[in-house]
């Protein structure tokens, strides 16, 4: 006759601790039911919503269609070839597809949240269960058997690993549900892109030469700075500060010549001319040995210059601000990325034509409830036409970047150059940027600069006027 395992006798006092010995057992058999039905049901929930990205690809598709029909009403407006009467009309034609298309996200974020919901009750119910199991091992911990607390701490490992899986399973749930909500703000400001036009609130013309202009200068002058060695390099993940004399890891990159108008690519012959979205990365990577072993980025420095290239190739300029929906899509797998390596970011985003008042508040941080936070990647955006930099002053982990991104120009040519426009514009009512031009023959970003700095001393206003391009008035 076998005989019982030694945990299970009761020999008198010690009695108690083999009743908690089996009762332990029996509580990871149910644990151990429990992870399996989590799995098993877990995967299949999220089997029916894979089957929705059929779906989800078939209205992104329309969405796409619906943006590039937007995109069109507003460069025939620009043209001309539609007046403002009609392209309301057309925009009034379009209101019922817009809604219905913001409704479908609405729907499929629903979906998520349900889910997600799911996945929450479920990580409550082992973590339940985790709980009961150690409380029970850790009562009676020094008098156990050692394979009872191998049987114990053995499932509880497991629980924490199917933990581990079903948050990262939630997370992934999460970041769609981001992406879904950009897409339906892109939709809710799709028609200010054409009603700006119709009430010409356009601050700003940006040609595309100047464009080019602007994105060339401003990433030479960060490869500048990077390469002034010694280079400092806060990373606050490890409370230190790297002093770089050479940089191992460092590359380049563009949006390539595929240049896109409104989801199609453009109709142009020659793309060697428009903006490319160029920007530059340097990395600092440790190794896992000291000299063997796979490189592990720790910080990155970014800069890129950020373009509508659609009315760039399509129109020869543009003149509209990066708004907080684009903002967004380029920021969204940026963190990400620096999320999954655990490595700190610091970022400058360039644009020529500026930021709207959204996207600026939320980076500089003024309202607590709607300001820009993110554990890896801190952020500064750049107006590389009129020099100014909007980043959060409380942040202190991007200051110490921040005149890395700063574009700087030649300040003496700059107030040279202001003198002349305030001499000028003493004797009449407004100053046209291209007479300027063709007056000085200055460099275009010297006296694009000086009206941006005269506005800012209250001297007057930079607007675009049809027809004449960017003007200087009382």
């Amino acid at each position: 006759m076998a005989k019982e395992p030694l945990f299970f006798k009761d020999t008198g006092e010690m009695g108690d601790v083999f009743a908690v010995a089996k009762q332990i057992i029996e509580q990871t058999r149910l644990s151990r039911d429990e992870r399996a039905r989590v799995s098993a049901i877990t995967e299949e929930r999220l089997k029916v919503l894979t089957g929705k990205v059929v779906e989800y690809d078939t209205l992104n598709a329309e969405t796409n269609e619906y943006k590039r029909r937007i995109h069109e009403l507003r460069v025939k407006l620009l043209r001309g070839e539609l007046t403002g009467e009609d392209a309301k009309k057309a925009l009034d034609a379009l209101a019922g597809e817009r809604d219905a298309l913001q409704k479908k996200y609405g729907d499929l974020v629903g979906l998520l949240d349900t889910q997600m919901k799911n996945i929450d009750s479920e990580l409550e119910s082992i973590e339940k269960r985790e709980l009961t199991l150690a409380a029970e091992r850790d009562q009676y911990h020094s008098a156990l058997h050692m394979e009872v607390k191998w049987i114990a701490e053995g499932e509880i490992k497991e629980i924490e690993g199917l933990k581990e899986i079903l948050k990262k399973k939630r997370q992934s749930l999460v970041e769609e549900k981001s992406l879904i909500f950009i897409k339906k703000d892109e939709l809710s400001e799709s028609f200010s892109l054409v009603d700006d036009v119709i009430g010409k609130k356009s601050k700003r013309y940006v040609s595309v030469d100047d464009a080019c202009a602007h994105e060339l200068n401003f990433i030479a002058r960060f490869d500048m700075k990077m390469c002034s060695f010694p280079v400092k390099c806060f990373s606050p993940h490890e409370g230190m500060t790297y002093t770089v004399t050479e940089w191992k890891s460092h590359y380049h990159y563009d949006a390539g010549t595929g240049v896109k108008a409104g989801g199609n690519d453009a109709s142009v012959t020659d793309t060697r001319n428009l903006p490319l979205n160029l920007g530059s990365v340097y990395a600092i990577e440790e190794k896992d040995f000291a000299y063997f072993g796979k490189g592990r980025k720790t910080v990155v420095v970014e800069t890129f210059s950020y373009c509508n290239t659609g009315d760039y190739a399509e129109l020869g300029f543009d003149t509209r601000m990066v708004t907080m929906s684009a903002l967004m899509t380029v920021l969204a797998p940026i963190i990400q990325r620096a999320e999954e390596g655990d490595y700190f970011h610091a970022l400058g985003i360039a644009s020529p034509t500026g930021w709207d008042d959204p996207a600026i508040a939320w980076v500089k941080g003024g309202d607590a409830g709607s300001s820009y936070v993110s554990k890896n990647v801190a952020v500064c955006l750049v107006d590389s036409a009129s020099g100014e930099v909007y980043y959060n002053p409380n942040d202190l982990r991007i200051l110490s970047y921040i005149d890395y991104f700063r574009p700087e120009f030649d300040r003496e040519r700059v107030e040279k150059m202001k003198k002349i426009l305030r001499d000028e514009f003493a004797n009449v009512e407004y100053l046209e940027f291209e007479k300027i031009y063709e007056k000085t023959k200055e460099d275009r970003f010297i006296i694009e600069q000086a009206f941006y700095a005269l506005e800012r001393e209250n001297v007057g206003k930079v607007k675009f006027a049809d027809g004449v391009g960017l003007v200087f008035l009382r």
